[in-house]
């Protein structure tokens, strides 16, 4: 009762969110009751201002077991932001981003996003990251947190991957639903469009990695720094030179479709330890690889192929060990 004897006409009663499926799409939700480190959107959750950034949800389902989705999403405006505050190099290529979701304190996925190449521009990558939460992690506050984050870097992941990979990341969405009674396996995700992957905790013991060719991303574009250089002219001049990498990297691309290196191998490391993982080898294909993974691992693997090869996407796929 003292803390009522301080309430202003400003003060608004919180919003607790209620019932299942529940789906947030915007940042201005009543039931968005903390961010740290995210813009508020009002179409989208939020974007992501730093190298880590989380969101609080407010809502009154403690106390049974769900299934989370949560929506990443890179678009342009999101490298514009990373390029304005990192100032990479303008010849360096625009790298994949990899980052870590957690909820309520634990690793429950990542994610690997690597913007589509056109002729002209570059789409989005859009990655939804799906995890089950039992109900003695919902405590009866009812709040439901929500971050991404930064992961661990092997020495093998060095140059592949870009830095602060949060920075400018968008969360599109966060849905809640009931975990459904018969457990079925999460959706394994689609083609990464780089030579990267992650192998979620869900996905079977011994699974197929199948590599596919992709454009090779160019430089990414960096605002002007030079008074010369933010004029129209120079701009221009600019905007042509990147429309010509583009293309030219696609006619490359399509004219010498890259192929994996016989014998190829990849790196493999625990997101939630960072420590190597050895997975073995069960069978090899025309540019697949069946593997197996140890038994004892928790968390996501991040697995990589060697060699590195930026003209060559992974996909993983349920596989028999046969």
């Amino acid at each position: 009762m003292i803390g009522s004897w301080f309430a202003t006409d400003y003060d608004e009663t919180p919003v607790v969110l209620d019932g299942l499926p529940l789906e947030v799409t915007g940042g201005q939700s009543g039931g968005v009751a903390i961010v740290d480190q995210v813009v508020r959107g009002r179409q989208i959750v939020g974007r992501i201002t730093g190298d880590y950034g989380a969101v609080g949800l407010k809502w009154s389902g403690a106390g049974q077991a769900v299934r989370v989705s949560v929506l990443v999403h890179l678009d342009e405006m999101g490298t514009r932001w990373w390029s304005d505050r990192v100032r990479p190099s303008r010849l360096a290529p625009e790298l994949p981003r990899l980052v870590l979701v957690r909820a309520q304190g634990k690793l429950r996925g990542a994610a690997v996003l690597a913007r589509r190449q056109g002729l002209r521009k570059a789409g989005g990558a859009k990655v939804t990251v799906e995890f089950d939460l039992p109900a003695e992690d919902l405590d009866a506050n009812g709040l439901l947190m929500v971050e991404l984050a930064e992961p661990p870097r092997p020495e093998w992941l060095a140059g592949r991957v870009a830095a602060r990979a949060a920075l400018g990341v968008r969360i599109d969405k966060i849905s809640v639903r009931p975990k459904p009674a018969n457990a079925t396996p999460l959706e394994l995700p689609g083609g990464s469009g780089c030579d990267l992957a992650v192998v979620t905790p869900d996905a079977p013991e011994t699974f197929r990695l199948q590599v596919t060719p992709v454009t090779p991303p160019p430089p990414l574009p960096v605002s002007p720094t030079h008074k010369w250089s933010r004029k129209k002219p120079a701009r221009a001049g600019f905007k042509a030179l990147r429309i010509a990498r583009r293309a030219g990297n696609r006619v490359l691309a399509e004219v010498n479709k890259a192929r994996p290196a016989d014998g190829f191998g990849v790196h493999a490391t625990a997101l939630l330890t960072g420590v190597p993982v050895e997975l073995e080898i069960v069978k090899r294909g025309a540019a697949t690889l069946t593997l197996r993974r140890p038994p004892g691992v928790e968390g996501p693997i991040l697995i990589g192929l060697n060699p590195a090869d930026r003209g060559l996407s992974c996909r993983i796929q349920p596989g028999t060990g046969r």
